[in-house]
C-alpha cells in the first residue's frame, strides 16, 4: 500500500535534536514553527530526551522514526521486542509470515523482524500506517502494512502465526485491562484468528491475573509472565488450535538490553509453604513470581518457609544467591516504629497495613540503598520492623 504522506530525513532530524538538546518539548511546540515536519522533529527530540532507555536500540537507528510520545504509553520496550522474537522463534522457522494485528508503534513489529521473520501489519489510524511504512524503508525490510481495522482485513497469503497486542484505551480515552474491553477484543475474535494461523500470541496488561487468563483462553498452552529490571511489564499469552492439557506458567526477568536474568517455571499444583518466624535470611519473590502466584512454588523449590499468609516474604537459614528476586540478611527484629536507624533505611511493605512513604515520614527516615527496614506481619500476625541488609545484585 502507497501512502503520500512524507517524514523528515535522517539528517534533518539529527540536525534538528543537535540544536534543541536540553529544551523543553512542550514549549517547543508552543512555538509553531513553520519549519516542515517540525511537529514530527519535536516527537523525536521528546523520545530520545525522555525514553532513550526504553527505545535505545532503535534511537540509534538512523532513519527510524517514532510516534507522539501520547502512542508510545503501551508500546513495548526493544527489551521485550528483542525477547519475543527469540521466543518465537524457539516455535517457528526464521522466515515464517506473521500477521501483526495491532501495528501500533511498531517496536514489537522491528523485534519480529529482527528475529528473521516475514512480517504484515494492520494499523488503522493512517498515520501511523505510514510512519511503520516509512520505518520499513529505514530497517530494510519488506514489511506489508494495510491502513485498516484488522477485524476487516483477510490475508491473501497463508500465516504461520499471529500476534496481537490489542489496545487497552477505551473510546473516552480511559484505561481498561480485561480483554472484553480491548480493541480488537481477543476474546471474540479469537476464533477467526485460529482459523487463519496454527499460533496465536497474545500481548496483555501486567494487571491480568493468571488464573483468569486460562479461563478466558482454554488453548492457552503457555502464559508468560514478563517483566523489566524486576518490574512487572506484561503477560504474554501462547495460543494454539490444539486443546491445552498441561498449560504451562513462566515467570521471566529481562535486564535492558533483552537477555534473560532467569527463567522459572510455576508448578501450580505446589502446596502452600509452612510458616516460620524470620530465619537469618529473607526472600523477597520479583513481581513476576508473585503475579504468577508462584510463591507456593518458590518455597518448594528452594525449601523455604512463609513467614505470613499476608507476606510474600520467605525464609530459611540457607542462603540461595540463585533466588529470583531479592535476598535479604536479617539483622533485627523491632515492634513497629521503634529501633534505632541511625542511617536511615529504604523501607519495603509486605503485607503491613501502612504504605511505604507513611513509615519513611513518620520516623523521618532518609533514604539508604544499604539497609533496608522491612516492615511486615509474622506468626501470630506479629506485626514487625525487621532491620536487614540486601545480598547479591
Amino acid at each position: 500500500m502507497a501512502f503520500p504522506e512524507t517524514f523528515p530525513s535522517a539528517a534533518e532530524v539529527e540536525a534538528f535534536c543537535a540544536e534543541n538538546t536540553g529544551k523543553d518539548a512542550l514549549r517547543l511546540r508552543l512555538k509553531k514553527d513553520k519549519l516542515p515536519h517540525f511537529s514530527i522533529l519535536v516527537d523525536q527530540l521528546e523520545v530520545r530526551s525522555q525514553m532513550s532507555e526504553r527505545f535505545g536500540p532503535l534511537i540509534i537507528c538512523q532513519g527510524y522514526l517514532f510516534p507522539s510520545k501520547s502512542k508510545l504509553s503501551q508500546a513495548s520496550s526493544c527489551a521485550t521486542a528483542l525477547w519475543r522474537g527469540r521466543e518465537l522463534g524457539l516455535t517457528l522457522a526464521s522466515g515464517s509470515r506473521i500477521w501483526d494485528v495491532t501495528g501500533g508503534s511498531g517496536v514489537d513489529t522491528w523485534g519480529l523482524e529482527g528475529a528473521g521473520f516475514q512480517t504484515l501489519v494492520t494499523e488503522p489510524d493512517v498515520t501511523l500506517a505510514a510512519l511503520h511504512a516509512h520505518n520499513a524503508q529505514a530497517l530494510g525490510t519488506l514489511r506489508e502494512v494495510h491502513a485498516m481495522a484488522s477485524e476487516h482485513f483477510s490475508p491473501q497469503k497463508p500465516l504461520d502465526a499471529i500476534y496481537v497486542d490489542p489496545s487497552r484505551m477505551d473510546g473516552a480515552g480511559k484505561r481498561v485491562y480485561h480483554p472484553k474491553d480491548c480493541l480488537p477484543n481477543p476474546l471474540t475474535e479469537l476464533p477467526r484468528w485460529l482459523e487463519l494461523a496454527e499460533h496465536v500470541w497474545i500481548k496483555l496488561s501486567p494487571m491480568v491475573d493468571a488464573d483468569e487468563v486460562l479461563h478466558w483462553f482454554p488453548n492457552a498452552h503457555t502464559i508468560y509472565l514478563l517483566s523489566v529490571n524486576r518490574e512487572m511489564k506484561e503477560v504474554f499469552v501462547h495460543v494454539t488450535r490444539q486443546p491445552a492439557t498441561a498449560p504451562e506458567r513462566v515467570a521471566i526477568d529481562l535486564f535492558h538490553d533483552g537477555a534473560e536474568r532467569y527463567r522459572f517455571a510455576i508448578d501450580t499444583k505446589a502446596p502452600k509453604p509452612a510458616l516460620a518466624p524470620p530465619n537469618t535470611y529473607l526472600y523477597d519473590a520479583d513481581a513476576a513470581l508473585v503475579a504468577s502466584r508462584g510463591i507456593p512454588s518458590l518455597a518448594q523449590a528452594f525449601e523455604l518457609y512463609q513467614l505470613h499468609p499476608e507476606s510474600r516474604l520467605l525464609t530459611s537459614d540457607a542462603l540461595h544467591l540463585d533466588f529470583p528476586g531479592r535476598v535479604f540478611h536479617m539483622d533485627a527484629i523491632h515492634p513497629p516504629f521503634k529501633g534505632d536507624w541511625p542511617d536511615g533505611a529504604s523501607v519495603v511493605v509486605r503485607g503491613y497495613p501502612d504504605k511505604a512513604e507513611q513509615i519513611r515520614k513518620r520516623m523521618k527516615l532518609k533514604e539508604n540503598a544499604e539497609h533496608y527496614l522491612l516492615a511486615t506481619v509474622w506468626g501470630e500476625n506479629e506485626r514487625s520492623f525487621i532491620a536487614a541488609r540486601r545480598i547479591g545484585a
